[in-house]
């Protein structure tokens, strides 16, 4: 499992083949869902985090067209 960067500010686990600019599908946090919906889209923007805490998974890459 790594850990990258979507967006320049959230860190994400993945198994996923990901590269700098794919763009994910990420889940969102619990307490924003019923405003926001079950998931949003963000990309990649480093392939390491220095952060420690707990993450939550990237759910999917979407196809590049």
């Amino acid at each position: 499992m790594k850990r990258v960067i979507v967006n320049n500010q959230y860190s994400f686990d993945t198994n996923l083949k990901v590269r700098v600019g794919s763009t994910v599908v990420l889940p969102t946090p619990y307490w924003l869902r019923d405003v926001k919906g079950d998931t949003w889209e963000g990309k990649v923007t480093a392939l390491t985090s220095d952060y420690t805490g707990d993450c939550v998974q990237i759910i999917s890459v979407k196809k590049s067209k």
